[in-house]
This record gives C-alpha cells, structure tokens and sequence, in this order.
C-alpha cells in the first residue's frame, strides 16, 4: 500500500496542472442558456434630422418646403445591422475566500460571483432584410443605412451590474447596487474551485477575446467570470444586468424633446434570504419568490420592476397584410387597483398626449383632436386618418408584457427567471 499511495498522488496532481486536459462536461440543465431575441424594431431609428448637414428653412416660390434641402433632412430614419449573441451561466454564487487587502494582510472575504460562455451564434438582421419589409411602408421619408454599426459582430464589452434590494431598520426596503470587480486573485481561486481546466477571462480579458461565429452546437465558446465584492449580507431580491450582449437600442425624446438612449439589457433574476449568518452555504435561487398572498406577490414584483402592460398603436396595413406596431408606451398600470392611468382618456374619446408624441416619433402625425372610438372599454380603441384622399385605420389596444391581473392578485404570463429590457 505505501508503494501505490505516491503514485496516486501523482496522477491527482498531473489532472490539475496538465495543460492538454478538456474542461469537465456539464450535466444536463446545470449550464442556463439564454438564446438570442432579436426584434426588427431595433434596427431603426426614429426619425431624425440628418447629420452633417446645416439647412436653412424658407418657403420656396416653385417647391413645397417639403421638398427643399431643409424639409428632406429634418425627418430621416436610420436603419442599422443589428447582431447579438447567445449568453449562458451556471448559476449566481458566493464563496468566502482569504484574500489580500489594500494593506497587504490576507483576510477572509465573502464574494458574489457568475461563470458565464459567450458565443457567437450568428444571429443578427441586416438592413438589406429590414428595408424591403412591408412595415415600414408607413415612413415615407428616405431610409439612411446607420454606418456607425457596420462593425462586425466578434467583440464583447461586457458591463455587469448586480442590484438587489435590503431591508433597514426604519428605511424600509433600500435599493442598492454593484458593479463588477476586476480581481484576479479572486478569479484563479474561483476558477480553481469551478474547473481548474477551464480558462476564466475578467471582464477587461473578454474586451480583447475573439467572438468568432460557431461552426457546431457543440463549440466550447469563451468563458467568464463576473465578481461582486462587499456586498450587503442583507440583500435578498437579486438582478443581475448583463449588456453589451447586442449593439441594439432603442430611442425616445424626453420631456424638453433631446433624444436619449436605452440599450438592450439582459435582467436574470435571482432571490435569497438575507442575512449575515454562513453566506457561502445560502443557496440562491434562479427566478423570482412565488407566494399564495396576493398583496405579496405584488410587493415582490415591485423589486424586481418587472414591465407592466403596454399602450400599444397599430396601423392596419393592408400591404404588410398585418397589424403593423407603430408605437407604444408605458400603461402606466397601478399594481393597487390595476388601472391604467391612460385608459379613462382613451374611453372619453381623446388620444392621450404621450401616444401622439410616440406616434409623432415614428413618423406619424396625429391632431389633437382625433376622435377615438372604444371597442372594448378600458382595453381596445381605434381612429382614422385621413390624408388626401387617403385614409387608414389603426388601433390602441392596452398588451400585458409579463404579467396581467388574475382576480385579486397577479397571472404570470411568461417566465420571470430572466427578461429583456431597455435601459
């Protein structure tokens, strides 16, 4: 027996450190892959004066002012490639590591952590797909390719933020937030815990790593870490915010009519019981907390701001052969009593001021005084426009996204484990 004992130490030891060694294959379901989304309404703009180009506006004595250089570079909507990849994750963990601190003594400390694959999967929507649909028949003005986004999709500029919320005394719930660490002493430890055969990139690594397209399911991709340190031992309801994961996003005016920019994010979420006592054996769950109280379920919604219904316009377009979406906007749906703050106006017969302005950012103008008529109250409206000797028909219908109301409490429409939203 003595005489085997060193050889088996050897082989465990030659496992660890052989370089040629593949990373270990992973049970089913223990990787959560979330597959690329892509919506055609990210490929464009809303319409936007030209760049570069400074006209004077005046009423030309042989052309309408639509048609000199001013009236034609005021309106111009901008199509753009679009491309995302495919994001996968083994879990939200934590572990208590001893690490060295800005005074150089090594002390014991707790961690947040996300290993994560990033693969190129191909998925994207070119402007020469885009520009021959049948939707945007409604623009009239014309469409500009965005060559800012040209670039091809091999780069990942990962941005990781993991925002939670925590109970304090006589606070109430206080919202906080972490942004990912740059720690490579944590990351070998935690790729040794992990895979030791299995190269972990930080987030400044993952910038310079190669995204080239997959050439088989099976393409082992690039792997990562994300890592959250010092945070708050009370914190229960968890997202994690992952861009960078597409160069999609969406633009909308504010109140004084700048534009602003939100990018497509991918929210996981996640839940635990807060509280200080053997961190690193909590187990966090993927998801978000299911209760019987209704007035819970509420609360519990509210921490993890999931997107209520939307205010959403359609034109009835007989070319597209559909119900082309023009515009949308929030509800603005109480989770008290679940009315829509928009809805009332919509029953009296008048379109409220924030849906003209989203179809005004689309290319539509609409008078304040369009008359609406209420198909089903509270939830469906159409109008008519007319122009020349051209009318058409659209519709205002108010679209659960996540949720709806279910009796006295909340009916989850989709899953909540993870969502994509704008921000």
């Amino acid at each position: 027996m003595q005489r085997i004992l060193p050889v088996l130490i050897l082989l465990i030891s030659s496992t660890f450190c052989c370089p040629d060694v593949s990373a270990q294959k992973l049970g089913a379901g223990v990787l959560n892959v979330i597959p690329p989304v892509l919506d055609i309404r990210d490929s464009y703009s809303i319409p936007l004066q030209l760049p570069g180009v400074d006209a004077t506006q005046f009423d030309g004595n042989y052309v309408p002012n639509k048609k000199t250089l001013f009236g034609q570079t005021q309106s111009v909507v901008f199509f753009r490639d679009v491309w995302q990849y495919e994001f996968a994750f083994l879990g939200l963990r934590q572990v208590r590591l001893s690490v060295t601190q800005a005074d150089g003594v090594e002390k014991p400390q707790n961690f947040w952590y996300m290993v994560y694959r990033i693969r190129n999967v191909g998925k994207n929507i070119s402007f020469e797909e885009v520009k021959e649909n049948p939707e945007f028949e409604h623009i009239k003005k014309e469409l500009k390719r965005d060559k800012a986004d040209f670039v091809a999709a091999n780069k990942f500029v990962p941005r990781f933020y993991l925002e939670g919320w925590v109970k304090e005394p006589g606070q109430g719930y206080v919202h906080k937030v972490y942004r990912d660490q740059i720690r490579p002493e944590v990351l070998k430890k935690i790729q040794f815990l992990e895979d030791p055969n299995l190269p972990l990139l930080d987030t400044v690594q993952m910038m310079n790593a190669e995204l080239p397209v997959i050439k088989s399911p099976s393409d082992p991709g690039v792997w990562g870490v994300a890592i959250w340190g010092d945070v708050n031992p009370g914190i229960d309801y968890v997202s994690v915010y992952a861009s960078g994961l597409t160069n999609a996003y969406r633009m909308q005016r504010n109140a004084d009519g700048e534009i602003t920019f939100r990018r497509k994010t991918l929210q996981l979420n996640f839940w635990r019981p807060g509280d200080a006592v053997a961190q690193e054996r909590d187990r966090v769950d993927y998801g978000i907390p299911l209760v019987d109280q209704p007035s819970e379920q509420i609360e519990i919604c509210k921490r993890y701001d999931l997107p209520g219904p939307l205010l959403r316009g359609y034109l009835d377009s007989p070319k597209a052969d559909q119900h082309v979406l023009i515009a949308e906007i929030d509800g603005e749906v109480n989770l008290k009593d679940f009315q829509s703050a928009l809805a009332p106006e919509l029953d009296q017969g008048k379109l409220p001021k924030k849906l003209i302005a989203a179809f005004a950012d689309m290319g539509v103008q609409i008078p304040a005084d369009t008359a609406v008529n209420t198909v089903i109250p509270g939830k469906k409206w159409s109008f008519m426009l007319t122009a020349g000797d051209q009318t058409e028909s659209y519709s205002v219908i108010l679209e659960p996204q996540y949720w709806e109301k279910d009796f006295e409490g909340i009916r989850f429409i989709k899953s909540l484990d993870y969502l994509w939203i704008y921000r």
